[in-house]
């Protein structure tokens, strides 16, 4: 369901309206997270102000393929002791990838997860009932509309190995993060032998491989590759900016768009337990989720009928890659150095020009 971009902006107001009334007092909980300070502390101070309980953000952990049991997300050893949680941990962690959430699942370390969560699609929960997602991410394609010429724009993934597309797509270098999780779930959509095809096919057709998500963005929107492969709240800054780019979500017509879910989870060491599930189970809720959604541009709904803004759609109205996380995960653990070696072999993209002024 859209909503008008300023019915949302009036109801952000209200929101942060309401957070700066919301009661004062020693913090109950700390909430670990590594998203959006504003949207956190605007969720946080509607928590209070509905009857808590008070919770202070504190930054998150960064949990990426890293935080895997193994190198590279191999399983646990039968009998291995927990992992400790560092300080500054959390009595309840919101992470913006659910890597760290299914480590901590597969050791057993943490609570179940609210049930004010069980409306999210089971696509985006714990199959053991550990963690729970509110939003997500998705992978599309960022399209330099000018750069199109007289083709239009691609609308799946094996139209990058196209002709004309040679050395005019960009990517991240699928070695870790939302990248990686997304090649490892193609290999599961689509299969080893399919997969490996087209990654030799796309090497073929010489793609811009870079560090991040925002240099993809960057490379699009100033017309050095005609299309990218960026998260969702890359190509909505580049769609907020003046630059004339399309985002396409693409596969709608095949194995669906690629959507990473953030993840709630309740370490079984929260220093004050009661106050962490009651936190989770506020923030589980779908009214924190219509509030990401409202406050964090190119983050999706994974639950039905919760407004968006222009320009984004729903989870619940796309046609998703459907593989579990935790099966990403294990494809991750078979699949990482084969990919880090794929990178390898691709030349870095020439730097992009300096510009110089001289004096008149």
């Amino acid at each position: 369901m859209k909503t008008p971009l300023r019915t949302l902006c009036v109801q952000a107001a209200l929101f942060a309206a309401c957070t700066s009334r919301a009661p004062s007092g020693p913090a109950e909980a700390q909430l670990a997270t590594d998203l959006n300070a504003g949207m956190v502390d605007t969720a946080l101070g509607l928590i209070a102000r509905a009857g808590g309980p008070r919770a202070e953000r504190i930054a998150g952990m960064k949990a990426g393929v890293s935080a895997l049991p193994g190198a590279a997300g191999a399983p646990v050893a039968a009998g291995a002791p927990p992992a400790q949680e560092p300080a500054g941990a959390g009595d309840v962690r919101w992470d913006d990838e659910p890597y760290g959430a299914i480590a901590a699942a597969a050791r057993g370390e943490l609570l179940p997860a609210p049930d004010s969560g069980k409306d999210v699609p089971p696509l985006w929960r714990d199959p053991g009932g550990a963690w729970v997602a509110v939003g997500g991410r998705a992978e599309v394609l960022l399209v330099a509309v000018d750069e199109l010429g007289d083709h239009g724009a691609p609308v799946r993934f094996t139209a990058l190995t196209d002709g004309w597309l040679k050395g005019k797509v960009a990517l991240a270098s699928p070695v870790e993060g939302m990248s990686l999780a997304h090649f490892a779930a193609l290999y599961q959509a689509w299969t080893a032998e399919r997969m490996e095809a087209w990654l030799r096919q796309l090497k073929d057709n010489e793609p811009q491989l870079y560090a991040t998500d925002e240099e993809v963005r960057q490379a699009v929107v100033s017309g050095r590759a005609a299309v990218g492969i960026v998260s969702s709240d890359e190509a909505a800054k580049a769609s907020a900016s003046a630059a004339h780019v399309l985002t396409v979500y693409p596969n709608q017509k095949s194995i669906g768009t690629f959507v990473w879910p953030t993840a709630i989870s309740v370490p079984k060491n929260a220093k004050n337990p009661e106050a962490a599930k009651k936190l989770a189970e506020r923030l589980a809720d779908r009214s924190t989720e219509q509030l990401l959604v409202a406050r964090q541009p190119g983050y999706l709904p994974l639950r039905a009928d919760i407004p968006v803004p222009p320009g984004v759609r729903s989870a619940a109205n796309l046609v998703v890659l459907s593989v579990d996380p935790s099966r990403i995960v294990s494809e991750i653990a078979l699949r990482k150095v084969s990919l880090a070696r794929w990178a390898a072999s691709i030349p870095k993209p020439s730097p992009p020009p300096v510009q110089t002024t001289t004096g008149q």
